[in-house]
């Protein structure tokens, strides 16, 4: 019967958890031009709607490469906020390389476990291109809850976006060939003039 039982107990500690939360990098395009700004969204699912759990609060972090992608502004979704009364949310320290954010609901356990969809934008950042390169978007979870604050594991699924420099307009490389060909023709032009029949010996 102990035997049983501890066996029972680990397949159970083995088996995935119900409603698990995952937690998703999503970059609008997988890539962009220098210059250009884009946002990336930090997506919740796995739960299902209308049932516990759901999210109460969270603290995550998303790593970038800074030589490559400058950060410029985050904007939170309304998953946490379902009856818009307001919560509890801010970006925390922003370093070269990595931005935190986040936000802790003010609704009851009971309004969020019944109108938190399953599937939910946590939030998104936007970012400017400054130089060509793949940068991996890295998210780490520093806090992660349900409505009544027990904690949640979650599953990442991280992303990236590759920045391609900035291709040259066709008219520009029109204008770059025709300079060639002068460039060229300027070169042969005194060989032609030695072999000019009746020129000067």
């Amino acid at each position: 019967m102990h035997k049983s039982l501890c066996l029972m107990l680990a397949l159970l500690a083995l088996a995935p958890a119900a409603n698990a939360v995952t937690l998703s990098v999503v970059p609008e395009s997988a890539s962009v031009d220098v210059g250009s700004t884009f946002i990336v969204d930090i997506m919740a699912s796995g739960l299902q709607d209308g049932v516990a759990p759901s999210i109460g609060a969270f603290d995550l972090d998303l790593n970038y490469n800074p030589s490559l992608l400058s950060f410029n502004s985050v904007t939170f979704g309304s998953g946490l906020d379902v009856l818009g009364f307001g919560d509890i949310k801010d970006s925390g320290a922003i370093t070269a390389g990595k931005v935190n954010a986040f936000e802790v609901s003010l609704d009851s356990v009971e309004e969020l476990n019944l109108l938190q969809p399953g599937t939910f934008r946590l939030f998104y950042l936007t970012f400017n291109a400054v130089a060509a390169g793949t940068s991996a978007l890295q998210l780490s979870v520093n806090a992660l809850s349900d409505a009544a604050g027990t904690s949640l594991d979650a599953t990442l699924q991280n992303g990236s976006v590759t920045v391609a420099p900035v291709p040259l307009p066709a008219g520009v490389w029109l204008l770059l060939s025709g300079l060639a060909g002068i460039g060229l023709i300027r070169t042969r032009r005194p060989a032609d003039r030695l072999s000019i029949p009746g020129s000067a010996a």
